[in-house]
């Protein structure tokens, strides 16, 4: 584990020691403002460890005893040290791919955006896939004078990229831009409307269209799967790498525990891997796929894994159960103001959440449902409820969540608290 992780997580378990010295430590901490987190010493001038274990936190001249010739000595001069912070909710590898691939999280305009690609177009084999994420067209300082129900449509875009297929997923990950050579290889076109209807398009899923019938490149919720499905399978190096990449941004960030929001059956291999490797440096907390029934009923029948050293802890579950704003795909009680036609939608049907709730607190896993939108917080609300009252035993301490309840009717703000 680097030294910026390490001293984080020697803090999450922080202890203190008896007036006499019987251990020496690998490493003491000094010379800055400490915050333990713990109330009876909030804040203290130093930290001895040994191993991943805090034998002092007190005085600096206290600590000074627990040195020796070969003990690591870190001069904080001035600065600031506190416990690893704990993400509750990301992706991991998302997190591990935006360091292989485009990341757009700081473009400031469509034509900034177009640039962008223009370059990594220019790096690239034609034919090659350009992929990235972390546009948001709401957060632009400028729109593109051309726009179609809130979104810009991709001709600028594909002028930029005529030889390579171009798939960009909007911040949220709820959304995606596809160019023209992606949609050509999805088969999506004007006359292509059945096959939209059966393969993504209407049931959770939108392709969003012009005047003329022509899809503008934007791609809703499940719709994105029409394009996804075409894009080469990312190779086990390349998750590796990801994984990689990803604990080391979490390092630089000062995280060192995840709760990654939904992994695939390849993603919890690779985990358990890295696990028994020792090659995990941040805690992972991963959310079963709830969209892979097979995935989801294995776990059911196997049971929660526990790590006893909490690196790799399987026992929740992930639904989601309706878009994004910034997609315009939550779930809402009302039309969307720039939409008025347009409420968002389900991306789960809501019988399939109250079954998995209902399985959920049989075998003993936490549920953990994606509701963005007034409608979808209370619709999941609903589901909860009757699954904690069909099985009161096991709704004792069941830690079920709603996953950013970002959206709310006040009507449903004390629910939660009601229940538990």
């Amino acid at each position: 584990m680097n030294l910026t992780g390490r001293i984080f997580l020697i803090l999450l378990a922080i202890g203190w020691s008896c007036t006499g010295v019987e251990e020496k430590a690998d490493m003491v901490i000094l010379g800055g403002r400490i915050y333990t987190a713990n109330e009876r010493k909030p804040v203290v001038e130093s930290v001895a460890v040994k191993g991943n274990k805090i034998l002092f936190a007190g005085p600096e001249k206290e600590a000074r005893r627990y040195t020796t010739s070969e003990t690591r000595v870190i001069d904080l001069q001035g600065k600031i040290m506190t416990p690893g912070f704990i993400e509750g909710h990301a992706h991991i590898m998302g997190v591990g791919y935006n360091e292989l691939e485009l990341d757009l999280m700081a473009v400031r305009s469509y034509d900034e955006l177009v640039q962008a690609v223009k370059h990594a177009v220019a790096k690239a084999k034609p034919g090659q896939w350009i992929l990235g994420r972390g546009w948001h067209q709401d957060k632009w300082d400028q729109l593109p004078e051309k726009m179609v129900k809130g979104f810009q449509t991709h001709h600028l875009l594909s002028s930029v990229s005529p030889d390579n297929p171009v798939f960009l997923r909007h911040a949220s990950g709820h959304a995606a831009l596809a160019n023209a050579k992606a949609m050509e290889i999805a088969g999506v076109n004007q006359l292509s409307a059945e096959k939209l209807k059966s393969d993504g398009e209407g049931e959770g899923g939108e392709v969003i269209r012009d005047a003329l019938g022509n899809p503008t490149g934007i791609f809703n919720e499940r719709a994105m799967g029409l394009v996804a499905e075409h894009i080469p399978q990312n190779s086990a190096a390349s998750d590796a790498q990801a994984l990689e990449l990803a604990m080391k941004a979490c390092a630089r960030r000062g995280i060192t525990s995840f709760h990654d929001a939904g992994a695939s059956r390849e993603s919890i291999a690779l985990f358990q891997q890295f696990r028994k490797n020792g090659r995990l440096t941040v805690r992972l907390y991963p959310m079963v796929a709830g969209g892979d029934a097979r995935l989801l009923n294995e776990w059911f029948a196997r049971g929660p894994e526990i790590d006893s050293e909490h690196f790799l802890t399987i026992r929740s579950v992930k639904l989601s159960c309706d878009g994004a704003l910034g997609s315009r795909g939550a779930w809402l009680l009302e039309p969307y103001t720039d939409r008025p036609d347009f409420s968002g939608m389900a991306t789960t049907p809501m019988d399939t959440v109250l079954k998995v709730a209902h399985e959920a607190l049989k075998h003993g896993f936490q549920l953990c449902s994606h509701a963005i939108g007034d409608r979808a917080n209370r619709e999941i609300l609903d589901r909860y409820e009757i699954a904690f009252k069909t099985n009161p035993a096991k709704a004792t301490d069941h830690r079920f969540r709603i996953e950013h309840a970002q959206h709310l009717h006040p009507d449903d703000i004390p629910r939660f608290g009601e229940m538990g």
